[in-house]
């Protein structure tokens, strides 16, 4: 622990020639800690449960069309059954993106928990607890919180979306040429998807937020979180350039790596992160107070 402090103090006093060696660092600890006793398959093991939960929502929707087809056009007519069908799947969709945040918080704070050794036994192997996949929704006050937290990201993250999603309904019908076309589009894509990761890198920190007050609130939780991860947001996407090679790799595998080590060490490299940007905040806020 004493090695990490160090080493954040070195980052502050030379923030913009370290970036990259900082963000090593954080893969580094993530794999040190992702080897550490049981951790690895507990990791795995939180993201396929999140995987098979969200993915049982999408099945489900996909698969919705051809039910109500068949079920329930002969009974009350085509148009009904297609209002029917739109209606069920909206609320799936929502339901997905709750059961999503809901599980990737789980699995984000099992994440958060791990450590390559515990603070009560230097030296000694530390045992993670799946039972920390629960924490965002233990109790109603955990619940609660992280419902509200999910509808502060999905209203922003719709927003955001919006001027996009209406481009690509209506570019096709503008006449341009496909590459013009394609133009407009990545120009609409690319920005839209580097606001959309702003304001999911603005939750980094909150599994350190929630851990150092557990009675915090959504709104409170949300803006410390926030103020955290605005110290150093930038590392947040240096980090997610940095597994790209990786990430492509994982592609070559059939998504075998993807979901055996790569999304793992990502979620584990991104607490670490979230760690070293609520600890900066917190010893900046301390010091002003002083």
């Amino acid at each position: 622990m004493t090695d990490n402090m160090t080493y954040v103090g070195e980052i502050q006093r030379d923030q913009r020639n370290k970036g990259a060696k900082q963000n090593r660092h954080f893969k580094a600890e993530a794999r040190r800690a992702l080897f550490a006793s049981d951790n690895f398959y507990k990791a795995v093991i939180s993201h396929l449960i999140c995987g098979a939960m969200c993915g049982g929502f999408l099945y489900i929707t996909y698969y919705t069309p051809d039910l109500f087809d068949m079920y329930f056009s002969a009974l009350i007519g085509e148009k009904a059954a297609g209002l029917l069908t739109n209606t069920f799947n909206a609320v799936m969709y929502a339901l997905f993106a709750l059961v999503f945040m809901v599980f990737f918080a789980g699995v984000y704070t099992l994440a958060a928990r791990m450590r390559e050794t515990p603070d009560s036994e230097p030296g000694a192997v530390g045992y993670s607890s799946l039972s920390a996949m629960l924490d965002p929704i233990s109790g109603f006050r955990n619940f609660r919180r992280t419902i509200v937290i999910t509808l502060i990201l999905t209203v922003e993250l719709a927003v955001v979306a919006a001027p996009a999603v209406v481009v690509f309904i209506f570019a096709d019908g503008t006449g341009m040429n496909g590459t013009l076309l394609f133009l407009l589009k990545a120009a609409t894509v690319i920005p839209t998807a580097f606001i959309c990761l702003f304001f999911i890198f603005l939750l980094v920190p909150m599994p350190y937020v929630t851990e150092n007050d557990p009675g915090i609130g959504a709104f409170a939780a949300y803006k410390k979180s926030a103020s955290a991860a605005l110290c150093g947001i930038w590392r947040c996407y240096g980090l997610l350039f940095s597994f790209i090679p990786l990430i492509l790799l994982s592609a070559l595998t059939f998504g075998v790596l993807y979901f055996a080590y790569t999304v793992p060490y990502m979620t584990l490299s991104y607490a670490k992160a979230g760690e070293y940007l609520y600890t900066i905040a917190n010893t900046e806020r301390n010091e002003e107070n002083e």
